[in-house]
């Protein structure tokens, strides 16, 4: 299908998270916190990032709020479509990521406490604790994941958690944006707690409680030495905390208004992230396509570097280097400009060029110099074949960062 149709797949599955949030909160809450909650879910930043990815967030997303849903069906009753409803997004959640077990645990055993039915609850949990069985292995696999993913301390992933959640990645005015969307947040959860019907408050509490789960739980592990927290994964929460904070909007007019205001603030986030290409995505594919395949072996001295296969798609023949020397006739440094911490802190923009180029290697000159808002890039040429050591590819790097060593072959002509 391409990439259109690749890409497509994860905005479609985005797009229908919006109707099964209103059904979440109209089946865990009342019609009204549904309708705000899907409102809120519609423009939010996180949601809308994810949904233009090809990964599988966007459906690990649909796929857990499926779980609410069914959950709040299933609540109290015997019916039987409900909890196999339950059953069956819950364990294609768990397939689809493992980190559904920290929404699905606490679904489970609370529906095992609240049914109607507990044989039926029973028969329920038993589909998705077969699944998750197989994703243990996983799990262990994945202990330390989160800071060998991101490479930030548990303390920054930790405060980019409810930012990130709220408001979403870097954005321009971020410090503004983010503080008047957690004032209107902290409003509703006042007018909740304050203004909202007893029974309504009583409701609200289990979509946040699972919320809360979702989140704390990972944390806590974290602290005992099983780091699985990292920002994208806490997606799962947003909509059943939504939910909480639209009963309290719901409870008065001026709640609405102030629903209002954050959808407004959402939006403008995520628009203003759409069209401002400095928030986007590191752009590997800019400067893949910049470098494009060479007429002689390259080796490419990348910064930052996460990983080689994602510039794979765009640079053919790509591999890393097998020993300390390498033999190219071309030199690439790349700097790209990033999102700092994955969350926490504006972009950071691509190296400054105009201080002067590092020593090239002997018997390499440079040939081209290029700066554009998401990446620098300069290039170096030797006359013939030399044997460079990756200490001296270290000395031509653009940034006081980790760099990533990468070699691609010679064009076939």
């Amino acid at each position: 299908f391409g990439e259109v149709g690749l890409r497509s797949l994860s905005a479609l599955v985005g797009a229908a998270i919006i109707p099964v949030a209103y059904g979440a909160g109209n089946a865990l809450v009342s019609r009204r916190a549904g309708v705000i909650a899907a409102g809120l879910v519609s423009v939010h930043p996180f949601l809308v990032w994810y949904a233009q990815e090809a990964r599988a967030y966007s459906l690990f997303a649909l796929l857990t709020t499926c779980t609410v849903l069914f959950f709040g069906r299933a609540l109290g009753t015997t019916r039987r479509w409900d909890h196999l409803g339950w059953a069956l997004s819950a364990a294609l959640a768990l397939a689809t990521h493992y980190f559904a077990v920290f929404l699905v645990l606490p679904e489970a055993l609370w529906l095992l406490a609240r049914s109607g039915s507990r044989r039926l609850a029973a028969l329920a949990i038993s589909l998705p604790t077969a699944v998750g069985l197989f994703q243990v292995p996983l799990l262990l696999e994945q202990r330390g994941a989160g800071e060998a993913v991101t490479g930030a301390s548990l303390g920054a992933r930790v405060a980019g958690v409810p930012k990130g959640l709220a408001v979403g990645y870097s954005f321009p005015a971020e410090i503004v944006g983010s503080v008047a969307a957690a004032a209107l947040i902290v409003t509703g959860l006042v007018l909740l707690v304050t203004r909202a019907p007893p029974e309504l408050r009583r409701r609200a509490l289990v979509p946040g409680g699972l919320a809360v789960a979702a989140i704390g739980a990972p944390i806590g592990l974290a602290l005992a030495g099983a780091d699985y927290v990292i920002v994208r994964n806490a997606i799962l929460a947003i909509v059943p905390a939504t939910i909480c904070i639209a009963t309290g909007y719901a409870a008065t007019r001026l709640g609405i208004a102030f629903a209002a205001a954050l959808c407004g603030i959402l939006l403008a986030i995520t628009l203003w992230v759409s069209l401002d290409q400095r928030y986007g995505r590191t752009d590997w594919r800019g400067a893949g396509e910049r470098l494009g395949s060479p007429g002689e072996a390259r080796a490419i001295v990348v910064t930052p570097f996460l990983s080689r296969q994602l510039w794979a798609p765009y640079l053919p023949g790509l591999e890393e280097p097998s020993g300390d020397v390498v033999r190219v006739q071309e030199i690439a440094a790349v700097g790209l400009a990033t999102e700092e911490g994955f969350s926490i802190a504006g972009p950071v923009k691509p190296p400054a060029l105009d201080s002067g180029q590092p020593a090239p290697p002997a018997g390499f000159r440079i040939v081209a110099v290029e700066r554009t808002e998401t990446y620098a890039l300069v290039l170096y040429r030797s006359s013939r074949p030399r044997s460079v050591s990756l200490a001296e590819l270290d000395q031509v790097r653009l940034a006081d960062q980790q760099p990533g060593f990468l070699l691609q072959p010679a064009l076939t002509r």
